[in-house]
Order: C-alpha cells, then sequence, then structure tokens
C-alpha cells in the first residue's frame, strides 16, 4: 500500500497576481466601490432603487418592509449578503448623509450622532419623489439591461439618470488601489450648470464657478479652500467649519453651535470637547482659554442642531470659540478625489469632465426614449390609418363581414379590399360597434392627426441636435423647479468671513409664520417651507389645519388678534422653528396667556421704525353682532405692553375677521340665516383702538354672523349649509348698499327651523377648504368644484364628504394677504 504524498503546485508570483488579483480588484473597483458618473450609482445602490421600482414601492403608495426591499434585491440581483444592501438602503434615506434623499424611510435610520438604523424587520421605505427622476423612462429602452447572477432576470446597467446624481448626492468608496470622495452639491446649482455647458460646450471653469459655486453640504456650515484648483484636477484639500452663534442671559454668555461640518458625529464632537477641558496638558497652560467651558449642552431635537456650550463668567464666548476651531472638530478637512467609473473604466475626473460624461449621456438617453416612442407612434398610426379607412367606408366593411364565412376569410378580404396588411385587418375587426358614431369617427380622425404630429416632434428630436439639446434644457429645468431648495453651506474666502450672531449683532432670516386651529403659532425658515406644510391632507386632526400663513423676517414684531378683541405680541426670532406634525411644546405655544377659550383669528407682522410708513395701512375689525371698526395699524403699537385691547366688545361678542384695509374694497357680512349684506370699506369711520366700532350689519333675533371680510366686485362667496348643501355666489349678486342694513338672502333653506349656515369664505382664486364632519372626519374639496349659482338657491349636495353632516366652518388654504 503506497502513500498519499502531498502534491504541490508552483506559480510564479506575476502569474499569481494576474490570474488572482488583477481580477479580484477589477471587480471591487467596477461592481463594488465606485460609482458610474452616468447616473452617480454604486451597483448595490442601483440595484436597490431598481428592486424598490420593480415592487411598485413608489411615494404614491404605502412603504414597505425594508426587510421585504432587502430579501428581493438579494434574491434577484445583488447575491452579497442583507448587510451591504440595507446599509446601501439606510445610507440613501439619511438626510444628514446626502444632499437630497433618495429612500423616503419611516422608523428608525440612524442619526448624526452615530446611532445604527433599526433592523430592517423594525423600518419601512418607499422610493422619494426625487428617485423617480433617476428612473423615469426606464421602460423606454433609455438604457442597456444585462443579466443578473443567475441569468434569469435582467437588470440596468445604469439608470436613465434625469440628474446629475454624482454631484448633486456625492459618493465616497474604497476599492483596491484606488478610492473615490465626491462632495455633495445643490441639485439647482448643477442643473444650473449642466444648461450652461450645453449652451455653451467650451464654457471654462471660472464661468462654471459661476452657477456650480462649491459642494453644499446637507448639514450646512462653512466652506473654505482651493475649491477651483479641486474642480480643475478632480482632487484637492477643503475645509469645513460649524455655524455657531452666541447668545446671553443673566450676564453669561453661551456658544451655541447650530449647523455642523459634514459628516462630524455630534455625539462624539461633545465628548471631545468636554476632553479638551479637561485635557491635564491644556490645563498646565495658565493661557488656556478652554477652561472657560462650563458645559456641553445638547439642546437638539427635530427643528435641527443646536448644542449649547455654557461659558464661565470670567470668560470670552468669542475667544473660547477661536480656541474651539482651532482645537475640535468645529473645523475638518474634506479631501475632494472624484474618482467614476466613465466609459467603462474608473477614472480622475475634472468638474466639467463629470459634467460633459453626464450631458453626453443625457442626450443618448433622450434620442434612444425618442426612437422608442417614434416607433410606439408609427405603429399605432399603422392601425389608426386602417381604422379611419374602415369606418368612412364603414358599410362595405360590415358587408364584407357578413358574408365571410368565418374570422380568417374576412380577414383576408379586408386586406384586398382596402389594400391594408394583416395587422391592420385585425385591427378593423376588433373594432368596437361604439366607434361608429360620428363623434368617435371624429375622434379617430384627430387622434391620427395628432399622432403625426408627435411623429414629426420625435423624428425631428432624433434627427436634430440641437432640438435635443433643447427637450434635456426644458426637462431639467422641470425638475429643478419641482425639488431645488436654497444652499444649506456657505461658501467662504478666510475665516474672517465668519458670520458669529451675538446679542448685538443679529442675522435675519426669511421665515414663514404660520397658524393653526390648535392656537399654536408656529415658524419655518424660508427656504425649507412648502405648501406641504399647509396641505389639508398632511393630516386628519382637524385641530392641526393651517389656519392662515405669511412670509416675514425674524427680526419683526408679530400682532396676534383673538375673538375675545385682545391683541399679542412677541419677535418672530421668539418662536422655535418647528414642523407641521411635531407636537408643540410651551415654548412653542405663545398663546399660552390666552384666557379660557380664546382663539386666533389672525396674526401679522409689524414693520420695523425704519419702514414705519406702512404701519399707517389701516385695520378692519367684524364682529358676530355686526359690528364694524376701521383703525390705523399704528394704534397697534404699543412699545411696553406684550398684550392689550385691541377692540372693545359689547356683551355676547366676539371678533370674527382682521383684515388690512385694502384699497376700493367691499366689506360682506353673512349671516347664520343665510342673510349677505355688501358695501364700501371706506363708509366705516377711522377710529381709536379702544372704540368698540359702528353698526355694520343690523341682525334679526337669535341670528349672527358668520362671516365678514373684504372682497373685490369680481370676487365670490361660497357659502355651505350644515346639511352639506354648497355653492359659490358671485359678489356682484349682493347688490351694494350703505352699512348699518339687514341685506339680502344669500341662500335658501328647505327647512328653517333645522337648517343653519355654517360656513361662508371670500374666494378670489381656486383654493382646497375642509369640511369637518360629525363624526370629526375631514374632507378637502376644491371651491372649483362648487356651482355658481343664484343668491335664492339651495345649492348642490357635497357628494365627497362622505354624506356627513358638516358641524363646522371653513378652513382656508392660502396666503395672508400682507
Amino acid at each position: 500500500m503506497s502513500e498519499n504524498k502531498p502534491r504541490l503546485f508552483t506559480t510564479p508570483l506575476e502569474d499569481l497576481i494576474h490570474n488572482s488579483m488583477i481580477p479580484y480588484a477589477e471587480y471591487v473597483i467596477m461592481d463594488r466601490a465606485i460609482p458610474r458618473v452616468e447616473d452617480g450609482l454604486k451597483p448595490v445602490q442601483r440595484r436597490v432603487l431598481y428592486t424598490m421600482y420593480e415592487l411598485g414601492n413608489t411615494p404614491d403608495k404605502p412603504t414597505k418592509k425594508s426587510a421585504r426591499i432587502v430579501g428581493d434585491c438579494l434574491g434577484k440581483f445583488h447575491p452579497h449578503g442583507d448587510t451591504s444592501v440595507y446599509g446601501a438602503l439606510v445610507r440613501l434615506a439619511q438626510d444628514f448623509n446626502v444632499r437630497n434623499v433618495l429612500v423616503d424611510g419611516q422608523g428608525n435610520f440612524g442619526s448624526v450622532d452615530g446611532d445604527g438604523a433599526a433592523a430592517m424587520r423594525y423600518t419601512e421605505a418607499r422610493l422619494s419623489p426625487l428617485a423617480l427622476e433617476l428612473l423615469r423612462d426606464i421602460e423606454k429602452d433609455t438604457v442597456d439591461f444585462t443579466n443578473n447572477f443567475d441569468d434569469t432576470l435582467k437588470e440596468p446597467l445604469t439608470l436613465p439618470g434625469r440628474f446629475p446624481n454624482l454631484l448633486v448626492n456625492g459618493a465616497y468608496g474604497i476599492a483596491v488601489g484606488l478610492a473615490t470622495n465626491i462632495p455633495t452639491h445643490n441639485l439647482g446649482e448643477t442643473i444650473d450648470g449642466c444648461i450652461a455647458l450645453l449652451r455653451k460646450p467650451d464654457i471654462t471653469l471660472k464661468e462654471m464657478l459661476k452657477h456650480i459655486k462649491g459642494p453644499d453640504f446637507p448639514t450646512g456650515g462653512y466652506i473654505m479652500g482651493d475649491i477651483e484648483k479641486a474642480y480643475e484636477t478632480g482632487k484637492g484639500k477643503i475645509f469645513i467649519k460649524a455655524k455657531c452663534k452666541i447668545e446671553q442671559e443673566k450676564g453669561r454668555e453661551s456658544i451655541v453651535i447650530t449647523e455642523l461640518p459634514y459628516q462630524v458625529n455630534k455625539s462624539v464632537l461633545q465628548q471631545k470637547i468636554i476632553a479638551l477641558r479637561e485635557d491635564k496638558h491644556l490645563k498646565e497652560n495658565e493661557h488656556n482659554l478652554v477652561m472657560g467651558i462650563q458645559d456641553v449642552v445638547d439642546e437638539s431635537d427635530v427643528n435641527g442642531v443646536r448644542i449649547v456650550i455654557k461659558v464661565k463668567k470670567d470668560y470670552h464666548a468669542h475667544e473660547i470659540l477661536d480656541e474651539l476651531y482651532k482645537r475640535s472638530d468645529l473645523t475638518v478637512s474634506f479631501n475632494i478625489n472624484m474618482v467614476a467609473i466613465a466609459g467603462g473604466k474608473p477614472k480622475q475626473l475634472s468638474l466639467l469632465e463629470i459634467l460633459s460624461e453626464y450631458v453626453k449621456y443625457q442626450i443618448e438617453v433622450i434620442v434612444r426614449r425618442s426612437k422608442y416612442e417614434y416607433n410606439e407612434a408609427k405603429d399605432k398610426e399603422h392601425i389608426l390609418e386602417a381604422l379611419v379607412k374602415a369606418v368612412q367606408a364603414i358599410d362595405e366593411v360590415v358587408e364584407i363581414i357578413k358574408t365571410s364565412k368565418n374570422t380568417a376569410e374576412a380577414r383576408v378580404r379586408l386586406m384586398q379590399a382596402f389594400d391594408i396588411d394583416t395587422v391592420q385587418a385585425q385591427a378593423i375587426l376588433d373594432l368596437r360597434l361604439a366607434r361608429l358614431t360620428s363623434l368617435e369617427v371624429f375622434k379617430l380622425e384627430k387622434e391620427l392627426e395628432d399622432l403625426r404630429a408627435l411623429i414629426k416632434k420625435l423624428d425631428e428630436i432624433i434627427r436634430n441636435k440641437d432640438r435635443q439639446k433643447d427637450v434635456l434644457i426644458q426637462e431639467m429645468l422641470i425638475i429643478k423647479k419641482k425639488f431645488a431648495d436654497p444652499r444649506r453651506s456657505t461658501i467662504i474666502g478666510s475665516e474672517e468671513e465668519i458670520v458669529v450672531e451675538t446679542p448685538g449683532n443679529v442675522v435675519v432670516e426669511d421665515c414663514v409664520i404660520y397658524f393653526n386651529g390648535n392656537n399654536e403659532i408656529r415658524r419655518a425658515p424660508k427656504k425649507d417651507f412648502t405648501k406641504a406644510y399647509v396641505s389639508l391632507k398632511a393630516t386628519t386632526e382637524p385641530k392641526n389645519l393651517v389656519i392662515g400663513y405669511f412670509d416675514t423676517k425674524s427680526d419683526r414684531e408679530i400682532r396676534i388678534f383673538t375673538d375675545m378683541g385682545n391683541c399679542y405680541k412677541f419677535m418672530a426670532s421668539d418662536l422655535p422653528y418647528t414642523k407641521l406634525r411635531e407636537k408643540a411644546n410651551p415654548s412653542v405655544v405663545i398663546t399660552k396667556n390666552f384666557e379660557p377659550g380664546e382663539k386666533i383669528i389672525n396674526v401679522f407682522d409689524f414693520i420695523a421704525e425704519s419702514e414705519k410708513s406702512v404701519n399707517e395701512e389701516e385695520l378692519i375689525f367684524c364682529t358676530k353682532l355686526g359690528a364694524v371698526k376701521r383703525s390705523k395699524f399704528s394704534e397697534y403699537e404699543m412699545p411696553r405692553k406684550d398684550s392689550f385691547q385691541a377692540i372693545k366688545l359689547a356683551e355676547g361678542d366676539s371678533v370674527i375677521s382682521v383684515d388690512v384695509a385694502e384699497k376700493d374694497a367691499d366689506v360682506v357680512f353673512v349671516s347664520e340665516q343665510g342673510m349677505g349684506l355688501r358695501f364700501k370699506n371706506s363708509d366705516i369711520p377711522l377710529q381709536g383702538r379702544v372704540s368698540m366700532g359702528v353698526k355694520g350689519m343690523i341682525l334679526a333675533d337669535n341670528d349672527k354672523a358668520i362671516f365678514a371680510g373684504q372682497t373685490l366686485k369680481s370676487g365670490e362667496i361660497f357659502v355651505i349649509s350644515n346639511t352639506s348643501f354648497a355653492k359659490r355666489v358671485l359678489v356682484s349678486f349682493i347688490p351694494e348698499t350703505a352699512r348699518a342694513r339687514k341685506g339680502v338672502k344669500m341662500i335658501e333653506f328647505k327647512n328653517k327651523k333645522v337648517e343653519l349656515l355654517i360656513g361662508a369664505d371670500y374666494v378670489t382664486v381656486p383654493y382646497a377648504i375642509g369640511v369637518l364632519s360629525d363624526t370629526n372626519e375631514v374632507s378637502v374639496i376644491s371651491t372649483e368644484d362648487i356651482k355658481i349659482e343664484k343668491r335664492e338657491t339651495r345649492g348642490k349636495p357635497l357628494t365627497n364628504v362622505n354624506y356627513f353632516r358638516v358641524i363646522t366652518g371653513i378652513i382656508p388654504h392660502r396666503t395672508h394677504p400682507m
């Protein structure tokens, strides 16, 4: 029996590297760590987004469990472990890592403190609206597909990528022998840069920097460094500094950090600042300013970062801040290394090269899409031509079909009679009888005409390069208008340009003040404020519906006018930034000093003294018992009082409207018993702050005014009864009279003992209204869905409010007139 001797294989090192190391390196570079310049995505990110798209996990659908998404992606496209897939999904949902999120996450997706995301079985996700722009037109042969890992499915090599995602969301990756580190940029700026390149292909870098000013990080901060050199070579270093301000309370200063450098861990930063204070080497230095730090407190919330560094009494906050900028992560460096896959291989790319490669790809996408749509349109034209022929000679067609033995014979005879092919003959056989009406025949001919115009347009796009550029520019401008937001990072030339807000140096910000039915006054940054804040569909909680909002500045004084005739004032800057769905806290609810049951009627900003002439505008008050008053805005300065009486009210009366007097406008009252009155606002005498006003409308016993406001003669009044009958009445239908009259009937009640008019509002442009049912549910309708009728009619039932009895009035959705 012979012994088994071990077999040795000798392989030269150069062969081993060639056969093993190089293929591995190529795989890591091309299929794992480096993004494509076309869509800015790594393979795992692309596969996650495509998996969600295939699942129908779109913004208009409910979220799906992350585990479901990861499982599908693993089984179909990326069999490399769930950790990598879920990690990619989580990063795409983190608004502190990517500039514009591509995944809308629900649940714990980590934090800027370094907390990891919850397990995939606990979180849910769906595509963000912007992610759809990366996938748009993918079904129209715009990109190449390849086999998946087991050759059972097809996956895209790239996504159509309708915006420059590589720059917008940046990239980070370490491969074998190379790495990439691309900073995030502003979406609007990068689109402007692409358009500038399309319009001027030989644009210089200096000209491009007028459009793309530099990186724009999701966490904000200051950026300084040689940005131009980094963009020119694709490699360079910049510095990111935190944004801070100095606050003073009870004679002591505090440093407040409001924006962190990109990818700085907030929790670790706090620990390092405390460690600096405790550093024994620094303690031995008698000039150590860090010793002036008393405490570090994290007051961050959903509104943003707020780290408060409390300063000891005998130290200066400015000096400590300068020291922290030098010694802590309040200043970090960012090494720009713009490497991406372009032309099938990794390349170090300059800014202009990235934009050039991206624009070239987008032109290709548009051409391929146009060819696809052109072929589809030609196929449809081919069939429509036969259908039009058939309906124009319908008697002959019917006769051929009736006298044929079977379908096959009919098909052949139709082909011979009309000189058409098999597809066209089958389309005629499938023609429905309903399409033989004169209207349908006209529609067929019109459809064919429109189709030929589309074919001509698509053919022009395919053949004409200038037309391709025009289409790309138009489509990118639409994306910019829909998704672009203001820059978050501030680019500075030197440290001297850093602005530190102090009690004597207040930075004035544009903001929006809005208030809801729960007596909450809230503030949002102007740059972040969108219609989502005031959408009536944003909540089913009636008390959270937004009643009004207006643009202002953080240095303005705000005036609140209530139904009890009181006025409350505060500074806009006193309001912390608050999100619509966030639960209010005492610091947000300025109305904590309200009397029980007191409700907000309207809110205004008060102009600074340098603009005092604006305060000579006038306010018009209207009350439930029909009183009306006109006073100058300056009557409500009251510099030494935070609250005061705005109008004197009779017993049982309350304010129902407060508006800025408009030139040549009328005042309209509508009462609960359906009476309407219109008179000129100039008929109201000018009175002082504490006066009761004069009679505006004479009301019958047990009647009260439910709406009063100013209108233009071209406007409309929307009225609704408590049995859900509604209509619009033109203002011109209400005769103009003097004030102190009973008015005329606005709506007919079928049963006057039961029905009441419970809502009315002035309409100038279409807008959404919320109607609250007796089951406390809010239905949203458009004023355009309500018909205009005469004053004497009852109106039409609101069929889209689930037939519930309406028990409350109207909640308008429009911008405040000031």
